[in-house]
């Protein structure tokens, strides 16, 4: 008997956590919250009217969008706010890599029971999986999909086309293709991002080395593949093949290609639009078509790329009210439909988040203006993105990584004394977790 009322007394207990878990939804006439975000220019115009779109829609919100700087810089001020445990947003843009540090400091809300009490106005399961995945701690899913980049190469399609060669879908034929255009143009054939890992770092994934082995807690680099292919990247770096480039680094990379002085770069895909009108426009000096090329496949056939850019979190402070949260996650599920994506990545050339974007003929029309404005577009793989180890150590192992393929590649310095160093170095890194 005792264990029947033992039974019964757990299950009671199960039900009224179930209970006290279920989200309370209410939003009411009058709620206002604050939104940070990191865009300007036209991205910004884009999202102001669409919030002003969503306040029409929704006339008992008010939302208050606040620009208030680069990632760094929102970083930074929620850090203050949190501490301060006031002034923080209801809702806010955070870049992807710092996610799982606010995740494992709890200063996110789960979004999954959002997803279920608001399943009507936000269909889950038409994100792409990989963008889904970086913004999952756990069982938690801690962001939604919303401005999202990637890691592409940029190359001028006329020069390319003149010389009949076509960027290299294989990592194995990466040399010919170098070696034929650098014969052809006396000049560097790419520049590399070479102060962020999230560039180059793909190149090593797909041959299979990773920085950190979470089965080992060791780094990954630490193997043949890695050097031979670091080997690799130094020898084309000596024969003038690739620029590796650390200074002023996004200025450097779009007036090289835009003028000329190399035939390709290795960067952000949220840049595009800004490539080609300077590219096609002859803003600097050489007219050009561009085209985009996905990472190289590696040796063990992937070709996968990392979720990047910005994502929007609801900040689990007590400051603001389970009602402003609501609010505010109706405000992302609006942001993040496909009607508002499409517009969006026509606007700001980061990427649809939303399969049925490309998909559904209801669609189509917006899909086409946005091919028709940025129509290499339709070459990017978004199933080919995917999440990156989530580790609390992957920024600060990746520092270490930055700092010593600068040293190879830009400075010249010995590969084997400094490739021995960062492996060191990244082991202890990690040995101190």
């Amino acid at each position: 008997m005792k264990k029947l009322f033992a039974v019964v007394m757990a299950m009671m207990l199960l039900l009224s956590c179930g209970a006290f878990a279920e989200l309370d939804t209410t939003i009411p006439e009058g709620t206002s919250f604050v939104f940070w975000h990191s865009f300007t220019g036209a991205n910004e115009a884009t999202l102001v009217a669409q919030i002003a779109e969503f306040e029409a829609q929704n006339p008992g919100i008010d939302v208050q969008e606040q620009y208030i700087g680069g990632y760094n810089v929102i970083h930074t001020e929620l850090a203050s706010a949190n501490a301060a445990k006031v002034g923080v947003p209801a809702l806010s843009v955070i870049n992807v890599p710092r996610l799982t540090s606010y995740a494992n400091d709890a200063l996110v809300e789960d979004l999954t029971p959002y997803i279920e009490a608001f399943a009507d106005e936000i269909n889950f399961a038409d994100f792409y999986d990989g963008m889904v995945d970086m913004m999952k701690n756990g069982d938690h899913q801690t962001a939604l999909p919303f401005g999202q980049s990637g890691q592409i190469f940029y190359y001028n399609k006329t020069l390319l086309d003149s010389l009949n060669v076509t960027f290299p879908t294989k990592t194995e034929d990466m040399e010919a293709f170098l070696e034929t255009v650098y014969n052809a143009t006396q000049k560097p054939v790419i520049e590399i991002h070479g102060t962020d890992n999230a560039y180059f770092y793909c190149l090593f994934t797909n041959m299979g080395a990773y920085m950190i082995d979470t089965e080992t807690n060791t780094t990954g680099l630490d193997s043949d593949v890695a050097k031979d292919l670091a080997a690799k990247l130094r020898s084309w770096v000596d024969k003038g093949y690739i620029k590796w480039v650390i200074n002023d680094v996004a200025n450097t990379m779009l007036l090289d290609f835009t003028s000329g002085n190399c035939a390709s770069v290795l960067y952000t895909s949220s840049v595009y639009a800004s490539y080609k009108q300077k590219a096609e426009s002859g803003a600097n000096g050489l007219t050009f078509e561009v085209g985009i090329a996905n990472q190289p496949f590696g040796a063990n056939g992937t070709n996968h790329q990392y979720v990047a850019g910005a994502t929007m979190i609801i900040p689990a402070a007590e400051c603001n009210t389970q009602a402003q949260k609501n609010a505010a996650f109706k405000l992302i599920c609006f942001l993040t439909a496909p009607e508002q994506q499409l517009e969006w990545a026509t606007t700001s050339s980061y990427y649809v988040t939303r399969k049925s974007a490309s998909t559904d003929p209801q669609y189509a029309e917006a899909y086409a203006a946005l091919l028709e404005k940025l129509p290499e577009m339709a070459t990017i793989d978004l199933n080919s993105y995917v999440a990156k180890t989530k580790h609390e150590l992957f920024d600060k192992c990746g520092d270490i990584f930055e700092k010593y393929m600068s040293a190879i590649m830009a400075d010249a310095g010995d590969l084997e004394e400094n490739w021995d160093i960062m492996i060191e170095e990244i082991n202890d890194t990690l040995a101190d977790r």
